[in-house]
């Protein structure tokens, strides 16, 4: 089955144009596009697996968290992104899965949504380092670094998934993912889910910032 797409932007043109331009892919399907109200009344009936976001005319983190509080197994994915440290850093804080280029042809966006769907982020070394870097600070508080299993987790607990949603995720046993939920909470120092995934998103954005 093809992967549902929903394209949000605000130019009309920007998102109608790359909407003609993935019809000729077969492996997804877009479904609608519009703005962020238009895509909370659109998802409610017909669900989507990702969203993309034009980043250049929207404020990512407010979308990204209304599109998080209405549809939580929602896929996010920002478009138009300058591969350089401060705007990847800034989509990780916000909290999408992962990121289009701004040179980016449309094949090499059906790549991108491919791999967000497998749980997978496609960046340059570069990128990746920061990325690592970034993690690594966690652990500057005097508490542990989050593992990579860990940072999965934590991603999926910022949605709002259940233990069991997150195991069928990761393809792995529920008392697993507790495991992980528990370790987690430990090593960042707080007691709820939501606390944790906001903990990290901070860390990332200190590291912008910082």
């Amino acid at each position: 089955m093809p992967i549902k797409l929903f394209i949000l932007g605000a130019v009309r043109l920007h998102r109608d144009g790359l909407a003609l331009q993935l019809e000729r892919c077969s492996n997804v399907q877009v479904i609608g596009t519009g703005m962020l109200d238009d895509a909370i009344r659109s998802l409610r009936s017909v669900p989507a697996d990702v969203a993309l976001l034009d980043t250049v005319q929207l404020e990512i983190t407010a979308v990204v968290d209304a599109l998080r509080q209405s549809l939580r197994q929602l896929r996010i994915v920002a478009i138009g992104v300058r591969e350089v440290e401060s705007e990847v850093l800034a989509c990780a804080a916000a909290g999408v899965d992962g990121y289009v280029r701004r040179d980016a042809a449309a094949d090499e966006v059906v790549t991108v949504v491919e791999s967000v769907m497998h749980n997978e982020l496609i960046c340059s070394p570069k990128v990746a380092a920061s990325l690592y870097h970034s993690v690594a600070a966690q652990g500057a508080n005097g508490g542990a670094a989050l593992t990579v299993r860990e940072l999965q987790v934590v991603e999926l607990m910022g949605r709002g998934l259940s233990n069991k949603e997150i195991s069928q995720n990761l393809h792995i046993e529920t008392c697993t993912a507790k495991n992980h939920v528990q370790n987690i909470l430990q090593k960042l120092g707080v007691h709820r889910r939501s606390q944790a995934a906001a903990k990290v998103r901070s860390s990332i954005s200190r590291q912008r910032f910082g």
